[in-house]
């Protein structure tokens, strides 16, 4: 009965370093998958900005072009009102001498 008591606990000390190595095992392969999960949020972070920063760069482009356009159109706005006021000067220089 001894020798079957002594069987007993050397399987169940076998036993429990079997689950000590399988557990060993298993937290190495679940701190690789924190540390994939780390890589992975990285990379994601990493693509987010680039993406902002290429977008930040099409708005401030975008902007300028805008603006540049704005100035131009404006200039013709006054051209086109300098030309109206000597239309309407020459208009009226005109109607003078045929109602004469």
């Amino acid at each position: 009965m001894l020798i079957t008591l002594e069987n007993r606990v050397g399987n169940l000390e076998e036993s429990v370093g079997n689950m000590k190595e399988m557990l060993e095992l298993v937290e190495g392969r679940t701190n690789g998958f924190d540390s994939i999960e780390e890589q992975l949020r990285e990379f994601g972070l990493d693509s987010l900005n680039a993406n902002v920063e290429e977008m930040n760069g099409l708005v401030n482009s975008t902007a300028e072009k805008l603006a540049e356009r704005d100035d131009t159109l404006k200039n013709m706005v006054l051209v086109m009102k300098k030309e109206i006021k000597e239309l309407k000067g020459e208009l009226t220089i005109y109607k003078t001498v045929l109602s004469n």
